[in-house]
């Protein structure tokens, strides 16, 4: 029988083994304290043949991060490099109608880009980076494709307006 199989038989039997009987646990509670007793554990870090820890020295890029963090103070947008600006509240108290329906306009544009970035990472999420990034791909040449036609089917039309005009084509 190899060690592998001894392992084996040797796991099977404390997975199916009955839980200890309550005088047997405390027989062995019991000498576990005992021999805690004779032999404590340090009191004061790890075992002495365990080496301390190398000192660490961080690049001047992440030093420079950490530096950042420290000085942030709890301000988010000193920290993540995301500017906040561009989803802050638009003004809808704005007495101009003009103005007002700008604000609306531009609230909707963030919060469709917002959605699609939703969907997006979702998407990501769900099927893997690179599968995403071939399904980006296919999109393009799709639209691509459709850029083309339009661009045939435009030609096409001047075409035939120079004609009906009697222009020279």
């Amino acid at each position: 029988m190899t060690t592998r199989d001894k392992w084996i038989d040797i796991l099977h039997e404390l997975h199916t083994a009955p839980e200890p009987s309550p005088e047997l646990r405390k027989q062995v509670e019991d000498q576990i304290r005992r021999d805690l007793a004779r032999h404590p554990p340090p009191k004061t870090g790890l075992h002495p043949s365990i080496p301390s820890l190398p000192e660490f020295k961080f690049t001047p890029l992440i030093q420079d991060a950490l530096t950042r963090v420290s000085q942030a103070n709890g301000d988010i947008t000193a920290i993540s490099g995301i500017d906040l600006s561009r989803y802050s509240s638009l003004d809808f108290e704005a007495d101009d109608p003009v103005e007002k329906q700008e604000n609306l306009r531009k609230a909707y544009v963030a919060l469709g880009y917002t959605q699609i970035r939703k969907d997006n990472l979702d998407l990501i999420s769900l099927v893997g980076r690179n599968q995403w990034l071939l399904g980006n791909d296919e999109l393009e040449q799709d639209l691509k494709t459709l850029e083309e036609d339009v661009m045939r089917e435009q030609n096409e039309a001047a075409i035939i307006a120079r004609r009906e005009k009697g222009a020279p084509v």
